[in-house]
């Protein structure tokens, strides 16, 4: 079965003397492995496509015995030039590409997780979000829409409302306000469920995690975080995804836990 689709290329390596395997993220697929035969050495089919780091149009074959992918051809869509020659932006950009194979997304959450991913490259390549804060929104994001976004309205363990929103959004709580988060049950608790485990967060953290939930890259170079507000809401971010996905990052890349 043959298919031609949007990609973006996360891998790439060379086996025998000629020939390439790619690992891509298909925008209706979610991560394959193909092989280009002679692509090393193929300009007319493949022309700027066998680079990691590329958005292309492949069009994809099977073997004879359908045992595995075989790309046939590739049109170049965007090389991201404003990413390729700055070594932080590929820092992060790293990062981002290993927790979206990490998390092995499936087909059918593939086109949401890929238009996350270029809409992060494209603000990522225009310069305009901190370093500092990119990989701690792309994968509170991505997570959120895994559909594990967090409950922030009302408490996870009894239902009632967990926080007074309208008195919040009036300023009438002070920003260091203290809410309790639920890491195993995935939202606020209220006051009067004080029994139940969760650790705390200011209330400047909790209107962060709901601004994420809505918001898209475009709009991330607008937030300006306290360096106490980032360091909290990282750490909850990083045990929220260790819980509920099982990763953690440790030693340059995700692991299994």
């Amino acid at each position: 079965m043959e298919f031609t689709e949007k990609a973006l290329v996360l891998k790439v390596g060379r086996f025998r003397e000629n020939d390439v395997w790619v690992k891509l993220f298909c925008a209706g697929r979610g991560v394959i492995t193909a092989f280009a035969f002679g692509g090393s050495r193929s300009r007319r089919r493949f022309s700027g496509c066998l680079d990691q780091l590329v958005l292309a149009s492949f069009t994809v074959g099977m073997s004879r015995r359908g045992a595995y992918n075989v790309l046939q051809e590739g049109e170049l869509l965007h090389a991201f030039p404003g990413l390729r020659g700055d070594a932080r932006k590929l820092g992060l950009v790293a990062h981002c590409l290993r927790f979206v194979e990490a998390v092995q997304v499936g087909q059918d959450g593939a086109r949401h997780v890929f238009d996350l991913l270029l809409e992060t490259l494209q603000a990522l390549e225009a310069g305009s979000v901190a370093a500092e804060v990119l990989p701690l929104l792309f994968k509170a994001k991505l997570t959120f829409e895994q559909g594990l976004k967090p409950d922030l309205a009302l408490c996870v363990h009894c239902g009632r409302p967990a926080w007074d929103h309208d008195c919040a959004e009036d300023d009438d709580l002070d920003p260091a306000h203290r809410l309790a988060f639920s890491i195993e049950r995935g939202g606020l608790v209220c006051s009067l469920c004080d029994d139940v485990p969760a650790e705390t967060l200011c209330l400047e953290s909790v209107r962060v995690l709901e601004w994420i939930g809505t918001s898209r890259p475009a709009e991330w170079p607008s937030l300006v975080l306290e360096p106490d507000t980032r360091r909290e809401l990282s750490r909850l971010v990083d045990r929220f995804v260790a819980w509920h996905l099982g990763l953690r990052w440790e030693n340059g890349t995700y692991r299994k836990i």
